[in-house]
């Protein structure tokens, strides 16, 4: 029933008169929210509930001291908050319902409880006792599932780093800072164009969001393009490892990273609270300073402010040469504000960031430089609606103007690039009897329009609607949810459109041409309890991903990675069919990750270099984008214990191996294995220690021109770091670091310049950060 109800949906054609129809119908339902964050909620008597109740509690050290910035998130909910000095928290307003809470701060394990808030509106108090950390332990992932799942039963392999683990691999861009974990790695095109890489995926098959909403940016169409997001605004950073197209539609097959920065408060304060980070860096010298603030207006409003900047020089490469073209800079600041009320939540956020880098050449210090701005106005809403089966609404949209210049080395415009994205989210989280979970409708639209005598695409519009269910089930009646079996099961349905418009430049691209693609997304997932906190994972997913525009229809000289593009207007949709297994344990001296997949893509799109183009007399490689369907399995895992005398041991590994079905032909760039293990010296306040990593030589290419092999080499990292809180409420952390110690000279198998560069060498760097 559900699925031919969702295919009704996908197969109603959008005009241009029903997107703008769809579009006024989003600012209608944000002003509705407007309304309904400060009313009453109103429902029949039958489904009535009251929702005027208090989440409080208080948050202590093993030692029974409170701790204060203690963040508590409220998973499925979409609210958070922070505890004071005197380790105190609130959350006002939530409807009838359980909920996963979530207790993060940076020295101490997160810790994990869940709540049940009942009908009559009864106030919910917790006591929370947080111990030091020594090991890396996960919390409630709130990317990977609507219900905010205990991490144990989560049916995905996921990645969450915050605290001490995000300052020891913070760097210049999301993907660099995350390459060092089990199944990561990163596109390399310069400090700044590096992007992440997930099972051998990358670009249009993994989606980058921020506080949950799509980077409106260009960094998946191609290598020269960065994320338009700095990883030093990042509270923590969520990844889902492996398909998430169920919740997240197109371009989510390979998975997602989001990057959370709370820029919209859901709960208000009792003072005012916020952040102070810099960083500097050695291997591109210069660094980063940051700084944010939440403060109370009364007891239902509070408003934040953010901003930063990072300047540095030209990358260092192992041997302490230097590879020309590859300073920059970014700016970027945040306003926001949210009122919460006993009817729900609502916020509104403006961000911008401003960035400038110049790429890597063959020819040093030739290579093309980017300017450009990413500029983004949001809105998110919860409405607690006092119908039970369906007791909050989630409304949120965004509209983002995204543009940036290639210069040339004489100063010049290339080409210009244009990209405006609105989007459109509704979500109902829904609790029938035992089962739970959400459904929604989705709506993305986008206008591309890139300009100049180089531009090799042309205009664009695509539009973007879905409809998608999920729920969740316990398989043990009467089972305590910890030791409970429990099934996920999920569908959705997309309907993409593209449609191009050449205007002057129909010689080149010919004329106007449109596509529409229409898919059936399902997943189905099992966690099974082996003991306390150890626990059997299992999912199958089906998903899809539509052709992009420079896949489709490019048809030039692209000067920022110089190949010469030329597209294919008979693609087909990737499909995946996608199966994982794994083994999670988590216990306090002990955390545990294995995976296993395995993924089949029907007609994956290949940028293949299929000779040479003639430029200004310069022969350039010729890429054409074929379709091939492909296979990629792989094992990844990570293991961290408490060893003797306040020691932490750990060890990881991760291999993917990715080939053409029925042949010898290998997928482009894809990660080579490696092995790594830790060791550090860690009481919770002090830590010193080192990680060695092994990878191994990648000699299973595609044989292309721009994918080459590289060799086998080893990096050592080693960190120094203390906390400290000074006031009862201000924490203090400083880390030292010295990345790539050995200052090995190497290349990255995922690394778009690896023909003719080298990957960053030796980095020694500082981070502070101060919460108050």
């Amino acid at each position: 029933m559900l699925p031919n109800f969702l295919r009704r949906v996908a197969a109603a054609r959008p005009s241009a008169r029903a997107v703008r129809t769809v579009r006024a119908l989003g600012t209608a339902l944000f002003t509705v929210t407007l309304v309904t964050a400060s009313i009453p909620t109103v429902a029949s008597a039958s489904t009535r509930v009251r929702i005027d109740n208090l989440v409080s509690g208080v948050v202590k050290d093993s030692a029974g001291a409170p701790l204060s910035n203690v963040q508590v998130v409220v998973s499925g909910a979409n609210r958070s908050a922070l505890t004071d000095e005197r380790g105190r928290f609130t959350v006002r307003g939530l409807p009838p319902g359980t909920y996963h809470l979530d207790f993060v701060r940076i020295g101490y394990s997160s810790a994990h409880e869940v709540i049940t808030v009942g009908a009559s509106g009864a106030d919910v108090q917790v006591a929370v006792t947080m111990r030091v950390a020594t090991v890396r332990l996960s919390s409630v992932n709130v990317t990977a599932t609507p219900t905010g799942s205990d991490p144990l039963n989560v049916t995905q392999a996921t990645v969450q780093l915050a605290g001490k683990e995000l300052q020891r691999a913070l760097s210049t861009s999301i993907g660099q800072t995350l390459s060092k974990e089990p199944g990561m790695a990163t596109r390399f095109n310069g400090p700044l164009a590096s992007t992440p890489v997930i099972r051998g995926l990358t670009g249009e098959r993994v989606l980058v969001l921020q506080d949950g909403e799509r980077a409106g940016d260009l960094s998946a169409g191609a290598a020269d393009h960065l994320n338009a997001v700095d990883p030093s605004s990042a509270e923590r950073i969520e990844v889902i490892r492996g398909p998430a197209s169920l919740l997240y539609g197109n371009n989510a097959i390979g998975g997602v990273v989001n990057v959370i920065s709370s820029d919209i408060p859901t709960t208000v304060p009792g003072r005012a609270t916020g952040y102070v980070l810099g960083q500097g860096e050695s291997v591109t010298p210069g660094g980063v300073g940051s700084a944010g603030i939440t403060i109370p207006l009364g007891s239902r409003f509070a408003v934040t402010a953010r901003g930063g900047l990072r300047r540095f020089e030209e990358m260092r490469v192992g041997g302490g040469a230097v590879q020309p073209n590859t300073n920059g800079n970014t700016s970027q600041f945040a306003l926001g504000g949210g009122a919460v009320g006993t009817g729900g939540t609502v916020g509104v956020v403006y961000r911008q960031m401003g960035f400038e880098y110049g790429l890597p050449h063959p020819d040093g210090d030739e290579g093309i430089r980017i300017d450009g701005i990413r500029r983004m106005a949001a809105l998110q809403s919860t409405v607690n609606t006092g119908f039970a089966p369906i007791a909050t609404l989630r409304v949120d949209g965004t509209s983002q103007w995204y543009s940036h210049n290639e210069i040339e080395p004489d100063g010049a415009i290339g080409t210009q690039f244009k990209l405006n994205t609105q989007t459109v989210n509704v979500t109902g989280r829904t609790q029938v009897g035992r089962m739970t979970g959400a459904v929604g409708v989705q709506g993305l639209f986008r206008q591309y329009s890139p300009t100049g005598e180089e531009a090799f695409v042309p205009a664009s519009t695509n539009d973007n609607v879905a409809a998608f269910v999920f729920q969740e089930l316990p398989l043990s009646v009467g089972a305590s949810e910890a030791h409970s079996p429990r099934l996920q099961i999920g569908a959705r349905m997309d309907r993409f459109s593209i449609a191009t418009d050449p205007a002057d430049e129909a010689e080149r691209f010919g004329a106007a041409q449109s596509r529409t693609f229409n898919n059936l997304a399902a997943s189905l997932g099992v966690s099974i309890p082996v003991s306390t906190d150890v626990s059997f994972t299992a999912n199958t997913s089906r998903g899809f991903r539509a052709p992009a525009v420079e896949e489709l229809y490019a048809n030039g000289f692209h000067a920022a990675v110089g190949t010469y593009d030329e597209g294919n207007a008979a693609l087909e949709p990737e499909r995946s069919t996608a199966i994982e297994a794994g083994l999670r344990a988590q216990t306090p001296r002990t955390f545990a990750q294995l995976n296993s997949y395995y993924t089949r893509i029907d007609r994956y799109i290949v940028p293949t270099a299929v000779g040479q183009a003639n430029i200004d007399g310069d022969a350039v490689p010729r890429v054409n984008f074929l379709q091939r369907d492909a296979a990629m399995y792989g094992l990844e895992g990570q293991v961290e214990t408490k060893l003797a005398h306040q020691f932490v041991g750990g060890v990881m590994g991760d291999y993917v191996r990715a080939t053409i079905r029925g042949t010898d032909d290998n997928l482009p760039y894809i990660p080579a294995g490696r092995v790594g293990a830790s060791l550090r010296y860690d009481n919770g306040r002090i830590s010193a220690g080192g990680d060695l990593r092994r990878v191994f030589a990648q000699t299973q290419v595609s044989g292309d021109d721009l994918d080459v092999t590289t060799d086998a080499y080893t990096l050592l990292d080693l960190s120094a770091s203390w906390l400290f809180t000074v006031k009862g409420s201000q924490v203090h952390s400083v880390t030292l670091r010295a990345d790539n110690a050995l200052d090995a000279q190497y290349r990255d198998a995922t690394s778009r310049i690896k023909s003719f560069a080298y990957n960053p060498g030796r980095n020694v760097s500082v981070v502070y950060k101060l919460l108050f």
